[in-house]
């Protein structure tokens, strides 16, 4: 008896298997926001890097763990969350702005992520990048601004003051760069490796005090309770603009 016949049997059984076979699952794509439910305190919070801290008043501050997806993200750049608690939604940070073109320690990001598409006009300090409106290019539609933002009117004026406590680096670890925003209609933002005394995200202790304008809180430096409104010393009372927010004094 031929063996042609049975080699067509299983030929067909072969086929109809794969037919059969299940579709593999598209890749998500990078712009789609991941939920990542959180139990933290009802406070006011916000992502410093990779940290995440909260804030019960202006000078008190505790880190809370920062959640993000299970799954890693497209690039070194990470994750870029907001919102707090069970509405905490993260999405891949090259959805919204390119991987840095590094060349030895120093790191260029072309079109460098702004809080809309408006015009800016942005500075990096000790780790937070702060912007200041500079309205909008004639005939640009709005688009819905980023929620990872911290944004408040500008005291006396007309401007809207924003700030990132957690801006894009090469690596994603805020702490080992020193970074600045180069202004114009094509942001770039640059960084070069190295450690930055007091800045946000790094240690403190007695001995190694942070920035003005940061608190120690478990032994790292993060921004007093943010409540964004100035871009210069003269826009506060207290002659004193650090983060976008004014400080309030201690009480003697």
């Amino acid at each position: 008896m031929s063996r042609r016949p049975w080699l067509v049997v299983l030929a067909i059984v072969a086929l109809a298997s794969c037919r059969r076979a299940p579709a593999p699952l598209p890749a998500p794509r990078l712009e789609t926001p991941v939920p990542v439910p959180t139990s933290e305190p009802s406070l006011p919070c916000a992502d410093v890097g990779t940290l995440r801290a909260c804030w019960s008043d202006a000078l008190i501050a505790t880190l809370v763990p920062r959640t993000v997806p299970a799954r890693p993200a497209s690039s070194a750049l990470g994750w870029r969350c907001a919102w707090p608690g069970p509405a905490r939604l993260c999405v891949d940070r090259r959805a919204g702005a390119p991987a840095f073109s590094c060349a030895g320690g120093r790191c260029t990001q072309s079109h460098a992520r702004r809080p809309d598409d408006g015009e800016w006009t942005c500075v990096d300090t000790a780790g937070a990048e702060v912007c200041e409106s500079a309205g909008r290019a004639a005939g640009v539609v709005a688009a819905p601004p980023d929620p990872a933002w911290i944004c408040g009117a500008r005291r006396g004026g007309t401007t809207r003051i924003c700030v990132d406590f957690s801006p894009d680096v090469p690596d994603g670890e805020l702490a080992g760069w020193r970074c600045h925003a180069e202004n114009g209609p094509a942001p770039v933002r640059v960084c070069e490796r190295g450690p930055s005394p007091g800045a946000l995200g790094v240690a403190c202790d007695g001995g190694r005090p942070c920035v003005d304008g940061a608190l120690c809180a478990s032994g790292r430096c993060v921004p007093a309770r943010p409540a964004p409104s100035c871009w210069l010393d003269d826009d506060c009372p207290g002659g004193a603009c650090r983060f976008g927010t004014c400080r309030e004094e201690p009480a003697p």
